[in-house]
């Protein structure tokens, strides 16, 4: 018995210090904002694909999952509701469920429960310090404690900015800092708010008054400048993050004010890309302003919702269906690889591996480098004709969702759970 004690705990040691690269993923696009994990995973998968380890069925809408201390966060809609929902990572045990009607109804566009006319979650949420914040379509912004999902402090934006809901809803993830949290906002008032952490009150109201856009703020420190990023419906803005008054402003028009995909910044370098037909822009940022470098048709980068993986000096993206690589900042297109995508499909990276989620619902291991791109292993995982959540990679699993089920799949790789890849035994710690 004390063998197999000591055995037991060697082996969950090492399985422990393998998977220890892995980070929490508390927000939208990951704890450092670029869609990047660090787990340690397989690089095939079986034929018909990894293994299920739990499903949940649980509501509708498009907010990606994340995650935090070994437990699933969800937001999504059941019936007239908004619900944020808890579950235990490995077992998919429910742990807890917060819901509230939704104040505003969807004026129109795809982004909506069809069954109730309410606008369907499209924000993920943000984790920060014991307390989670949920930005709903209907312009719900929530703080509750993340232990149990009790409610800290509620308003909704566009009541309190006396706007119109937008075409397709709001959808920008909370960004939280020490002192506020941000959100874009309607039409016919503030482009963007900020709200006071502590009391939930709205603290500023941007100057720029434009139709607000889907993009979740992003902040820079440009030369020890702080510059709050907002690609709103017509322009990007950058704004001071504590008074919302317009640094610099450029305009930016597509198609029904759609700008939903995240901008990318490096080293003084803003890259924002739209679809409908516009494609791309690069601009260098400075302190006080901004200069356009160059801005590309559509046939180059043509991003309608997810935002691209910046690794290192190479750029990968969904462009209008296409996985393209391109370098940065020039954005010169290294390869590209025809993987039927959709506009809407998801990419996630982790090493030199990517993991695709099609819009209609195809999950894909990708082996993708500035030379080149393989595809490992793909498999059919929803039969639904919009998944637009991001997976989640987290602690070797890998967390999807489709039309109303979340499911859990094992990715990592044998060696990292401390199983020997030839006899399946259990790996001894040397």
């Amino acid at each position: 018995m004390r063998r197999f004690s000591l055995f037991a705990t060697s082996s969950l040691l090492l399985a422990s210090t393998l998977f220890g690269k892995s980070q929490e993923w508390p927000k939208w696009l990951g704890p450092n904002g670029d869609g990047i994990a660090t787990d340690s995973l397989a690089d095939k998968w079986p034929g018909d694909g990894p293994r299920k380890i739990w499903e949940q069925k649980v509501g509708l809408g498009y907010a990606s999952p994340i995650a935090l201390d070994g437990k699933i966060y969800l937001f999504s809609q059941n019936g007239s509701n908004d619900t944020l929902a808890a579950f235990d990572a490995d077992s998919g045990k429910p742990l807890w469920s917060k819901s509230y009607e939704v104040t505003i109804k969807a004026d129109g566009g795809q982004a909506k429960n069809t069954d109730s006319g309410m606008p369907l979650p499209l924000a993920t949420p943000t984790i920060d310090n014991g307390r989670i914040y949920t930005y709903g379509g209907g312009g719900d912004l929530f703080c509750r404690k993340l232990e149990d999902g009790a409610e800290v402090w509620h308003l909704n934006v566009l009541n309190e900015t006396h706007e119109h809901i937008l075409t397709w809803n709001e959808s920008s993830s909370p960004l939280v800092t020490d002192k506020f949290v941000y959100v874009q906002g309607g039409k016919g008032g503030p482009t963007a708010v900020a709200v006071a952490k502590e009391s939930g009150k709205i603290a500023w109201q941007s100057q720029a008054k434009t139709v607000g856009g889907y993009t979740a703020p992003i902040l820079l420190d440009v030369d020890g400048t702080k510059q709050l990023i907002v690609f709103a419906g017509d322009q990007l803005y950058a704004m001071n993050p504590d008074s919302g008054q317009t640094i610099w402003a450029t305009p930016w028009k597509t198609m029904y004010d759609v700008n939903a995909s995240t901008p990318i910044y490096c080293d003084h370098h803003l890259f924002i890309s739209s679809g409908y037909g516009h494609g791309c822009m690069m601009l260098t940022v400075s302190a006080t302003g901004a200069k356009e470098d160059f801005e590309k048709a559509d046939k180059d980068l043509m991003l309608k919702f997810q935002p691209p993986i910046l690794d290192g000096e190479y750029l990968y993206a969904n462009s209008a269906g296409t996985l393209k690589c391109a370098h940065w900042p020039d954005l010169k297109i290294q390869w590209e690889e025809k993987l039927k995508l959709g506009e809407g499909g998801t990419i996630v990276r982790d090493g030199d591996l990517l993991v695709s989620l099609s819009e209609r619902g195809k999950l894909a291991l990708i082996q993708a480098t500035p030379q080149g791109a393989k595809v490992l292993s793909q498999v059919p995982l929803f039969d639904f004709g919009f998944v637009w959540s991001t997976p989640l990679i987290y602690h070797g699993k890998l967390y999807a969702m489709g039309k109303d089920t979340l499911v859990c799949l094992d990715i990592g790789s044998r060696t990292a759970r401390g199983v020997d890849s030839e006899d399946g035994k259990v790996a001894r710690a040397e």
